[in-house]
């Protein structure tokens, strides 16, 4: 699935730029509301796609350029587009913490539609190496606060938590830290860490937002390490957080 593959292209993202910039020194890898005394309808079908962000506003909050890549299209189903994670996790139940739109997550949710899209950095002299967003609906918005409450919880009890993900190919170590919850967005910071001797863990934003029967999820995977002139807004505190609230005013403006 998308997880998985998606996990060893930005690795070799990382080393790949870490190599183009060996040079003398090594690199170590306002929203629109219903009329008044209107009731906010659910978000469902197709039209959800028209939640994700493109290219140009991703650029406008991240402050860089990003493309798609032809194998990994945007897809719209029901619950088969939800993600397995990269390998068995442990412990289970944090995977949703380190894998957007993980399947194990949402198993128990009454899940109707899913749209999803992953887009990647066009430079390696760029902060930010993907972002992937996704959104699903519920069949109602208590269904949705209640799936929000849920994750929250999880995350909490996750917070300093270090997930392993086993591979084929490679394994992961991702270190979960700052869980906090605001203004309808569940966020936290993610360390990482692919089973490469020498490699930098790198940061992974996540945020999951509710608004009305939909719940966002977002994750942001940066670079491992920085240098002055590269380009791009990114943060790994903020940025998903502002992904997933621009995401949240796209689904009122539909509703």
């Amino acid at each position: 699935m998308i997880s998985s593959r998606a996990r060893l292209i930005r690795v070799i993202a990382v080393l790949s730029a870490g190599l183009m910039a060996a040079g003398c020194t090594a690199v170590v890898v306002g929203a629109a509301r219903p009329a008044p005394g209107l009731k906010p309808r659910p978000v469902t079908g197709q039209s959800i796609k028209q939640v994700l962000l493109d290219d140009a506003a991703l650029s406008r909050i991240l402050g860089q350029s990003f493309k798609t890549e032809a194998q990994f299209p945007p897809r719209f189903g029901g619950r088969d587009q939800l993600s397995y994670p990269y390998g068995p996790a442990s412990p289970a139940d944090c995977v949703g913490v380190v894998t957007v739109l993980a399947r194990d997550a949402y198993e128990s949710a009454a899940v109707n539609d899913v749209a999803r899209e992953i887009w990647w950095h066009t430079s390696d002299s760029v902060k930010v190496i993907s972002v992937a967003e996704g959104v699903v609906t519920l069949p109602k918005a208590s269904d949705a606060d209640a799936l929000f409450a849920k994750f929250s919880q999880q995350w909490k009890h996750c917070d300093g938590a270090v997930v392993d993900l086993r591979g084929a190919t490679l394994s992961f170590a991702d270190t979960i830290s700052e869980v906090r919850v605001a203004n309808s967005v569940l966020a936290a910071t993610v360390f990482d860490q692919a089973s490469i001797f020498g490699s930098n863990p790198m940061p992974v934003a996540r945020a999951i937002g509710v608004r009305l029967n939909c719940l966002v999820d977002v994750e942001i995977t940066f670079f491992s390490s920085e240098n002055p002139s590269d380009q791009g807004s990114g943060d790994a505190e903020t940025s998903a957080i502002d992904i997933a609230h621009a995401m949240m005013d796209k689904i009122t403006a539909l509703s």
